[in-house]
């Protein structure tokens, strides 16, 4: 049998190539604890170790990363993949199954600020439905508090503001 550590790491892989999704750190977490195969500190460090090694890459928007697999860590995850037993699979499907809404919800769901050059900041919140885009607002806010309250509070209420948006300019 592998060491549990190469196991944590091929079940990472195979997590990230199943999902079609890049993940967040809790989602990827979750599976991992809700299953009791690790605590949560041993599972950081095989994420730390699968960025390390490039098999995974991490995307950091907002205080918020998400992860996918390189092209290297698809190429490791298909020469390893045997090290998976059905059962592990077949948790890492039935996670997926269970959480799949989620997943595509935070996936669709973009919020971050930049510094504008003239002063202040620019809040960047986008909603994707399907591969599209629904709606991409940019809003100015006068200081970082603010500009972060706006992309706190996007992935919350987007609904409401696109449907208030839609209403206000159909009328």
């Amino acid at each position: 049998m592998a060491e549990p550590n190469l196991i944590y790491k091929v079940s990472v892989l195979a997590l990230l190539d199943e999902s079609q999704e890049a993940l967040t750190n809790a989602q990827i977490v979750q599976l991992f604890l809700d299953k009791e195969y690790t605590d949560y500190f041993t599972i950081q460090q095989v994420i730390g170790e699968l960025i390390d090694s490039n098999l995974i890459i991490g995307d950091t928007i907002h205080n918020n990363t998400t992860y996918s697999l390189s092209d290297e860590g698809i190429s490791t995850y298909k020469l390893m993949q045997d090290k998976l037993t059905p059962g592990i699979r077949e948790d890492i499907a039935d996670y997926l199954a269970q959480n799949k809404l989620a997943i595509k919800e935070n996936n669709s769901l973009t919020a971050y600020y930049d510094k504008s050059p003239d002063g202040g900041y620019i809040a960047h919140c986008k909603y994707t439905s399907g591969g599209n885009t629904v709606l991409d607002l940019h809003m100015r806010a006068s200081n970082q508090a603010q500009a972060d309250t706006i992309c706190n509070n996007w992935k919350a209420r987007y609904e409401d503001i696109y449907f208030n948006l839609i209403d206000t300019l159909i009328q």
